[in-house]
């Protein structure tokens, strides 16, 4: 029996909480005792009340905005009493667990963004010391990921864990919703690195030459005002719905035709293996591990960052080839298959196992 401590900043409604969660309620309980540390207090999100609905041993050490160095004792206690064999950490915690945590214990952290992203400034310089000299490893979640891990901290390739997001098959799943004309759906937080205005004004070409096209954008952020001005500006609000953050996510996407994704940069979005789960085609910037769950012509089409005409290209064709859609749609189930939160969750426990 393995004990493995989680260590995330808060159980908000983002990708990098909802695999946290997903992946402890999914170790084998007779192999890994978990215990999930969220320095933030509690939030009542989808991704806490998943960790209560599946009996999740979550501790809030109620941390306060900004630098908070009672968290580095509060944090010490918990690994104290709980005595893990092993540190999993999400996010932005590096530096508090580096300080809190025997310099022996193992500690494995998920990197999920491209590396470069991931970390600025004092951030990066932390995470430099850890996998250098605080035990720390860093979990790669695409190969693409990993290259960029590689390149940053110069840690060789064979010594970075690439486990791939994973995302639960049985609830996401192929259940289409009748519905008409071709809806366009993105799922994601409204901040500047998913760079929705982008994906407005790409929409904005395609419902010219197609007036029953709707797009949905689901998720919430500070850039809601700013984008909202954007579709008065073009005249879309008819066209265009803004729901906020949705507990029923896979219903949207089953009520949608495309998936469609403008980042400027990415990990590997959750959200997108969870649309190809649906069975939905993707369109997608070329955004860092998005490669990496894509084939163009296969399950859809990747376009350069920032290419706002060839992502209105690309939607435009596939609102007007419906069983083009349907096959790619189709090839996207296949290909996320091997994707399943149960597949990377094992290779997570085997990590711990093996540590």
């Amino acid at each position: 029996m393995k004990k493995v401590m989680v260590v995330i900043p808060a159980l908000g409604s983002g990708g990098g909480e909802r695999l946290a969660v997903s992946l402890i309620s999914k170790m084998n309980p007779e192999m890994i005792q978990t215990r999930l540390v969220v320095l933030y207090p509690h939030d009542n999100t989808e991704n806490s009340r998943f960790a209560v609905e599946h009996g999740i041993d979550t501790i809030y050490l109620n941390k306060h905005r900004g630098v908070d160095f009672s968290i580095i004792k509060k944090l010490k206690k918990e690994i104290d009493e709980f005595k893990p064999d092993v540190i999993q950490t999400h996010l932005y915690v590096v530096s508090y667990v580096l300080l809190a945590a025997p310099l022996k214990m193992k500690k494995y952290h998920t990197v999920h963004n491209v590396a470069e992203k991931e970390a600025f400034g004092f951030r990066r310089i932390i995470n430099r010391i850890a996998f250098k000299f605080g035990n720390f490893v860093p979990v790669a979640i695409s190969p693409y990921c990993a290259k960029t891990i590689e390149m940053l901290y110069g840690i060789p390739s064979n010594n970075i864990p690439c486990i791939m997001n994973g995302v639960d098959t049985s609830i996401y799943k192929v259940s289409p919703i009748m519905h008409g004309g071709t809806v366009f759906i993105n799922v994601g937080r409204l901040q500047v690195q998913k760079n929705h205005a982008l994906l407005i004004r790409a929409f904005a070409k395609v419902a010219e030459k197609e007036p029953d096209a709707k797009l949905v954008i689901v998720g919430e952020g500070e850039l809601r005002k700013e984008l909202e001005k954007l579709i008065v500006q073009y005249g879309m609000e008819q066209r265009v719905s803004m729901p906020g953050q949705c507990d029923d996510v896979q219903k949207k996407l089953n009520a949608a035709d495309v998936f469609v994704q403008s980042s400027d940069y990415e990990g590997l979005p959750i959200s997108g293996l969870e649309a190809m789960a649906c069975g939905l085609p993707l369109v997608s910037t070329r955004a860092g591990g998005t490669v990496d769950i894509i084939e163009n012509n296969r399950n859809g089409f990747l376009v350069d960052v920032g290419d706002a005409d060839g992502l209105a290209r690309k939607m435009f064709f596939l609102s007007r080839n419906k069983e083009i859609r349907k096959k790619m749609g189709s090839e996207s189930r296949k290909m996320v298959e091997r994707l399943d939160i149960d597949e990377c969750a094992q290779k997570y426990q085997k990590l711990y196992l093996n540590s």
